[in-house]
């Protein structure tokens, strides 16, 4: 069986931990042969193997026009089945189309793409890989109804494989933890919140619950907001001052992904204040590492996070009584602590290469 494999988007966030944990472990299937769809910039982030075979294809990912030459490149590779990791969908297919749609969040907040644009571009993007894909994987159940529902599709068109957790996220030792909370100027004792700054993430309102804390908290535990500027982040630096607590906010930029375990393992608590995920990787992150998680209680959260965290409306009063709940009280830290490590163990990586590989073999070998 020969799969083609959409890794243009290899170094992105979310959908690039996807397709790195996906490729990892589909490098090692037996009887099967990858063919990944690379651009110069990112093929060295592409797992090797005897199985694994690189094609260039420097296309601009949201480029209509380069939807043919897609088709083209993986028709002439001879691909059994070819699996994008988003809403792609080249043209002339000879194999049947797999796609993975994350999530739907541009059509539920269009302030997330901020250019007009790139909005327009997403959604005829996303209508024509629904319309043309032969089957749709997606990785919750909140994300599985909310394709049915918006494009009126039938629920055997569209899978839910969850996605998993690398065995990198789990404690880790003083010297490694203080060595990167040091090479970002993080201040500890702290509460972290990690992602991208859009509104969505419902950052303000994170900085308004840690200005509610009591002063005696606010004078002992700073607020980490880690995550590249852009977006909202003027919005979030502007609510810190309006809010009095600018000096006690930290914002250390971009973590590399190496750094990451260390970074949840250096928090008293990790917040995660979203209104809206397709899944939600950094809190079950943040519990495979044994951090305290307080998060929000809408979209796919509380499917990933069950009762290995703290789940609150994402409202400022709420998420500021629950972090102050975890905060001070030792007991509820350590059960967090030890239900989030076990609630992280029933998502892997590995799973989720094997169950979409079942799909693969249905597929291609029913074309």
């Amino acid at each position: 069986m020969r799969i083609g494999f959409d890794a243009r988007m290899i170094a992105w966030k979310g959908v690039g931990t996807y397709s790195r944990s996906l490729l990892k472990r589909l490098a090692n299937v037996p009887d099967m042969e990858i063919v990944a769809f690379c651009n110069d910039d990112s093929k060295d982030m592409i797992p090797a193997g005897d199985r694994v075979e690189l094609v260039r294809l420097n296309e601009d990912v949201f480029a209509p026009r380069s939807l043919n030459r897609i088709g083209q490149e993986v028709n002439k590779a001879g691909c059994d089945l070819f699996h994008t990791p988003y809403v792609v969908a080249p043209g002339n297919l000879k194999c049947p189309l797999l796609v993975t749609a994350h999530d739907i969040i541009p059509l539920l907040f269009p302030q997330s793409i901020p250019s007009f644009r790139q909005r327009r571009v997403y959604k005829s993007m996303l209508a024509d890989a629904v319309n043309h894909a032969d089957h749709i994987i997606t990785v919750s159940t909140v994300s599985q109804s909310y394709l049915l529902a918006h494009f009126n599709l039938p629920i055997s068109k569209v899978s839910v494989i969850l996605d998993g957790v690398g065995r990198e996220f789990s404690p880790r030792g003083e010297e490694e933890i203080a060595a990167v909370v040091e090479k970002y100027g993080i201040r500890q004792p702290g509460i972290l919140w990690l992602g991208e700054f859009v509104a969505h993430k419902n950052v303000n309102a994170l900085v308004s619950a840690y200005a509610g804390l009591s002063s005696k908290l606010r004078a002992r535990y700073t607020l980490t907001l880690a995550g590249e500027k852009g977006g909202d982040w003027g919005s979030v630096r502007k609510e810190a001052a309006a809010r009095g607590v600018a000096d006690l906010v930290d914002f250390p930029g971009f973590i590399s992904s190496a750094d990451l375990p260390a970074l949840y393992c250096s928090a008293d608590i990790f917040c995660f204040p979203s209104l809206y995920e397709g899944f939600g990787l950094p809190p079950l992150e943040a519990m495979a590492c044994g951090t305290p998680v307080v998060c929000s209680n809408s979209s796919s959260l509380p499917e990933v996070v069950g009762d290995g965290g703290l789940l609150v409306a994402p409202r400022a009063g709420a998420l500021s009584a629950a972090i102050s709940e975890v905060l001070t009280n030792d007991s509820l830290k350590e059960r967090l602590r030890r239900r989030g490590r076990e609630r992280a163990k029933l998502f892997s990586w590995d799973t989720t290469a094997a169950k979409t590989v079942e799909l693969y073999r249905e597929l291609a070998e029913g074309k």
